[in-house]
């Protein structure tokens, strides 16, 4: 993310701090934890050294239980190169023990191929990502693929694609054990959004997912509530109440509120949910206009950008995902507009101290419409081997790394929030297996969430997903969607204009053109078809 923003508490927050007396301490976040700390559970976390190399253990005995033959490319001298953000899912495989070891070496163990990461971060990955896979040279054979852009590297130059179908390799009997790998596991609505048609009317998997995420969940400080007597809220209303009296009250030095609120594409993702549920639409698919702009859209807007402003911390409008975390962690506010997943992130302190609650309601009692966010790995078009690429996705992605995905699993290392096989993991969880993520209602809030994202749900065949991944122009649409965002919390632009100028860019620029967006790539009747549970082999 490109807007970083100081560690520092927001002028208010200091004026506020000097009538208040005994402020909550705050632990560092180093995140290095003693023999006898056991606050994530039952479950003891080993030292990094010993921990890495039982993981890396575990995850090879795990595989040796699929019926597939993961030595039949040990003599060819193969080395892959993934592309990869800085996220957990990167660094988990390839944080280094005492002695060097990785966990991602334990699969040149089990296989004879090498494996080589090229980690970028996240506010230049996108675009270094989007240039590598659309050059003659290629250096990647797989990439850490996200739900927001998939759309657009499925198409990619015209129709050829950039990433590869995973379906044959999945029906690869010599490659894949579908009973093994349990793609039931994985939500359906999860599996469809990262799903592609081609121009013959197939459907491509682009990738194989190892989080996934929903927004516009809310984050409240427990203690600061109790010290003002606040009800949990339940609809936007009551959040931007709730902001105000924490904001304004001489009794906490805390701002109100944060949420990620800078120019950069993703930060809209938690606007979105509230653009949603409010009853807005991003665009007219068969009109091919921008429809941000209509009424709906712009009171989420207004609501949404006038909270932030008056009641979050200093420098409205430039808080990335980074920046929206440290407020929250930092003590600079009392809720935090975003993900359960960020518990990954935020200071373990406060996240004990912490009430995860699902998407508000709308007006009038309007259910919540959830934006979402999928982690999930591809292979590229370029690759010269596309199988070998495969058997390390699926053994990154298995049952067993996915469940060291989502928890923390050794001392020096953060608490994650994964979850992609959702019911596989809490269910270890619940057992005492493996540590929980921290925060009082993190399953719920996550499960609730999950539960009211479009696309999946089979009682509404046809429902459009929350922002418009089934198109490839996905990220050029909300790219403009969040700046005008941005701008609205920062005080530069009413919502309506703000949205108004969006509209007109995104009409302008050409994004809804048949050359843009083929009329292929509308949600259609393709989505709710598949039971890919079955299809794959079952859960």
């Amino acid at each position: 993310m490109t807007d970083r923003i100081t560690d520092g508490i927001s002028r208010r927050s200091a004026l506020k701090s000097l009538a208040v007396t005994g402020t909550v301490g705050l632990a560092g976040c180093g995140g290095i934890f003693s023999e006898s700390e056991t606050e994530y559970g039952p479950t003891d976390i080993p030292p990094k050294q010993r921990g890495i190399k039982e993981w890396g253990q575990k995850l090879n005995e795990h595989a040796r239980e699929a019926g597939i033959d993961w030595d039949q490319f040990s003599g060819d001298d193969i080395t892959l190169t993934f592309g990869m953000g800085l996220h957990p899912y990167s660094t988990t495989f390839s944080t280094q023990a005492e002695d060097g070891t990785m966990v991602k070496d334990y699969f040149e163990d089990l296989t004879g191929i090498t494996v080589d990461y090229e980690i970028v971060s996240e506010d230049q990955f996108w675009l270094e990502t989007e240039n590598a896979l659309s050059s003659d040279d290629n250096p990647y054979d797989g990439i850490m693929n996200g739900l927001w852009p998939s759309g657009g590297y499925h198409f990619g130059d015209d129709g050829n694609a950039w990433v590869r179908d995973l379906i044959p390799y999945i029906n690869n009997s010599s490659l894949t054990d579908k009973q093994w790998l349990r793609m039931g596991d994985f939500k359906r609505q999860t599996i469809e959004l990262m799903s592609y048609p081609n121009a013959d009317g197939t459907v491509e998997l682009t990738a194989l997912p190892n989080g996934i995420e929903a927004y516009g969940c809310t984050a409240i400080h427990k203690p600061t509530f109790e010290t003002l007597g606040l009800s949990e809220p339940r609809n936007f209303a009551e959040l931007e109440s709730a902001a105000k009296t924490i904001s304004e009250s001489n009794e906490v030095s805390r701002e109100g509120i944060v949420s990620r609120t800078s120019s950069t594409t993703l930060s809209s993702a938690n606007w979105g949910t509230m653009f949603k549920t409010y009853g807005g639409e991003w665009i007219d698919r068969d009109a091919r206009t921008a429809t941000l702009n209509q009424e709906q859209g712009v009171k989420s807007l207004e609501r949404f950008g006038g909270m932030l402003n008056k009641y979050g911390p200093s420098n409205p409008g430039t808080y990335d995902w980074y920046a929206n975390n440290n407020a929250y962690s930092n003590g600079e506010v009392g809720m935090m507009y975003s993900t359960p997943q960020t518990s990954g992130i935020v200071d373990t302190q406060i996240m004990e101290e912490t009430k995860w609650l699902p998407p508000l309601q709308g007006p009038d009692g309007r259910d919540p419409i959830v934006d979402t966010w999928v982690w999930a790995t591809g292979i590229t078009a370029t690759s010269d081997n596309p199988e070998a690429a495969w058997l390390y996705i699926q053994w990154a992605n298995s049952r067993m790394a996915n469940l060291m995905l989502s928890t923390r699993q050794w001392r020096g290392d953060g608490p994650r929030a994964g979850y992609a096989r959702f019911d596989y993991v809490k269910n270890q969880v619940d057992q005492g297996n493996t540590p929980p993520v921290p925060g009082e209602g993190y399953i719920n809030a996550f499960e609730q969430g999950m539960n009211n994202v479009p696309g999946g749900n089979p009682d509404s065949p046809g429902e459009y997903p929350p922002v418009p991944v089934d198109t490839p122009q996905n990220m050029n649409i909300m790219s403009e969607a969040a700046q005008a965002m941005s701008s609205v919390v920062s005080g530069q632009r009413t919502a309506k204009k703000a949205l108004d100028d969006a509209a007109t860019k995104i009409e302008d620029d050409g994004y809804l053109t048949e050359s843009a967006i083929p009329s292929r790539y509308i949600a259609n009747d393709r989505f709710l078809t598949r039971d890919y549970g079955q299809e794959f082999g079952g859960s």
